[in-house]
């Protein structure tokens, strides 16, 4: 079983990229983030023609998030309340005998911006909504662009990202408080140090290898001994043809 979040940057300038990617890949469970479409214009079609089970929260222009299943999906939970505004950042069901929540966190701009406030709070209600709704022995997947880069080496330039967002100590914080109640990175285990997720469009970034690891698969104690493996599908971030990638690259978990 592959398990797979992608933030695909606009499904609607990217749905013949996503097609084929569905195509060649063809992950069981799939997260998708930053849809950047309604949720009754999100081409459900390019999905169930493939044998997909689809839940969505859309939104107009921005954010959006989608969980495609081969199995049926239940128990269907759209939104944070108090923590996202009324932004379409998450998604959460059950699925395949398990619990999925994806996510699309806030980025945070700057240190000093609103926007930062915004997204430590949009973890503060997250952090709260999942010791509420889930217990650790729960068979839990938490997945998407989660806009946090843990570690040193998931980030390309360490002296650069210095309290920067992405790379702060407050976000650091967050992260703890989501591995404290109990959910493990399952990805870091399996990629060398220095694998990354995310890469601006700019200053031909992905080129030189010059990016972040920001989007995880996370899980709780009882599913972390079911990974067999994860990866992340760098080839995914390559164009294909006439087809423009995402700034992310998927990242899947094989999964027993």
């Amino acid at each position: 079983m592959k398990i797979c979040t992608w933030n695909v940057n606009s499904l609607k300038a990217r749905a013949e990229y996503v097609s084929a990617f569905l195509d060649d890949v063809a992950p069981d469970v799939l997260g998708i983030q930053e849809l950047k479409l309604e949720t009754d214009k999100v081409p459900r079609e390019m999905f169930e023609e493939r044998g997909y089970h689809v839940a969505i929260h859309g939104q107009k222009q921005w954010n959006g998030v989608l969980i495609a299943s081969k199995t049926p999906i239940e128990d269907v939970h759209m939104g944070l309340e108090l923590g996202d505004m009324g932004q379409s950042r998450l998604i959460a069901c059950k699925t395949a005998g398990l619990s999925f929540v994806n996510l699309y966190c806030p980025q945070g701009q700057a240190a000093d911006s609103p926007k930062f406030t915004y997204k430590l709070g949009f973890f503060k209600q997250l952090r709260a909504w999942i010791a509420e709704t889930y217990t650790t022995a729960d068979p839990l997947v938490v997945m998407g662009d989660i806009n946090i880069a843990p570690k040193p080496h998931d980030v390309w330039n360490l002296e650069k990202m210095q309290g920067v967002p992405t790379y702060h100590p407050l976000e650091h914080e967050q992260w703890a408080g989501l591995t404290d109640w109990g959910l493990q990175d399952v990805v870091e285990p399996h990629i060398e140090p220095g694998t990354f997720s995310f890469w601006d469009y700019r200053g031909m970034a992905f080129r030189f290898n010059q990016g972040f690891r920001i989007d995880h698969v996370l899980m709780t104690e009882p599913l972390v001994e079911r990974v067999k493996g994860a990866w992340v599908e760098r080839n995914w971030r390559k164009k294909k043809g006439e087809l423009k990638a995402s700034d992310h690259a998927p990242v899947v978990v094989d999964f027993a």
